[in-house]
């Protein structure tokens, strides 16, 4: 009985090591045999009764076999033994997905730190977002430069927390540890002009959507809607938020003038909000037009007053003059008549 169960555990492990390659008379190659067998028994407890089976099915699939060697060798390399066993683990306890998750990244060691950091609940979802081809390794990359955060951010809000934290590093994941799908979403959309922006500038924005994010992603929707086509988060339309943020906070929103400029418009109420924009624009016309005509108006009036009083003056002196002559014309006969006496 206990030779056949040593024969059976002697088959099992020859079709591995077969099933890898890696059966070879060498002893150079012995240590990469004894690495991959150790994941490939990973796997086959994964698969449970028929594990041998179906892991020699699992094995034959084209690129397989590569991956658990390529895999197999990194952990080596990077952590030893201890590494290799870590991974072995994590097969047995996820599925052989969990190797084309670890094969997306850069480096093992960050990656399975990570993982470690994560309830155990989560890891088999974080595995599967890991090995997901391009995105996958794209998240990886991120774990490994900007950690844990980043995987909890793209678990969280799948396919929106990358985005932040592809645009945004460290800030871009701390902020979706704390926004609404809604919200993340909303900020997603605007990742890449808030990581355009000058420094003191998009740090001006995150912390308003760190204080507020609930206020503030509602103006953000509000700006849009109203102004379709245009884009927020400009150096211009930035300054105008960042100088009056808490009358963006309270509701107020912005508009453009004529020349494309941001401004700052009250909102209250409906007919409240189309009076302010009413009386900006009023403001604008005047002093763009009214002023100006208004001067050229009064200049022209000024001009024809004073001519005016000066043809008055003049035809009043003409008539003073008239009324002068004609007493003396009247006079002229009376004064002949008495020098004509004496």
């Amino acid at each position: 009985m206990l030779a056949n169960s040593r024969i059976s555990r002697f088959s099992i492990l020859t079709v591995l090591l077969l099933s890898l390659g890696q059966a070879r008379s060498s002893l150079a190659d012995l240590p990469l045999a004894s690495v991959g067998s150790s994941i490939a028994k990973g796997i086959s407890q994964y698969f449970g009764k028929e594990g041998a089976e179906q892991t020699t099915e699992y094995l034959a699939r084209r690129g397989s076999k590569d991956l658990l060697e390529r895999v197999a060798t990194t952990a080596s390399r990077e952590g030893g033994e201890a590494t290799v066993q870590r991974i072995a683990k994590l097969v047995a306890e996820n599925g052989p997905e969990t190797l084309a998750a670890l094969d997306n990244a850069p480096h093992l060691l960050p990656l399975l730190k990570s993982l470690d950091e994560l309830p155990a609940g989560e890891i088999k979802h974080a595995l599967t977002r890991l090995a997901a081809g391009g995105s996958g390794r794209e998240l990886a990359e991120a774990v490994v430069q900007h950690g844990t955060a980043a995987l909890r951010a793209e678990l969280k809000h799948p396919g929106v927390g990358l985005v932040l934290v592809r645009s945004l590093g460290d800030e871009g994941a701390e902020l979706a540890a704390n926004l609404s799908d809604d919200s993340a979403i909303a900020v997603a959309r605007h990742a890449e002009e808030i990581a355009a922006l000058p420094s003191a500038q998009r740090e001006g924005v995150l912390a308003l959507l760190h204080n507020d994010s609930v206020a503030f992603v509602r103006f953000i929707g509000r700006f849009v809607e109203a102004n379709p086509g245009k884009t927020l988060f400009t150096a211009a339309t930035t300054g105008v938020i960042l100088a009056q943020p808490e009358r963006i906070l309270g509701g107020d929103e912005i508009v453009f003038d004529a020349d494309g400029n941001p401004i700052v418009v009250s909102k209250s109420g409906i007919l409240g909000r189309s009076l302010d924009v009413g009386g900006n624009a009023a403001e604008h016309i005047s002093e763009r037009y009214v002023r100006p005509l208004f001067f050229a108006v009064a200049t022209f009036v000024g001009v024809f007053l004073a001519l005016f009083a000066c043809v008055k003056l003049w035809h009043s002196h003409r008539r003073e003059q008239l009324q002068t002559q004609a007493m003396l014309n009247e006079s002229k006969p009376v004064i002949d008549s008495t020098a004509q006496r004496q």
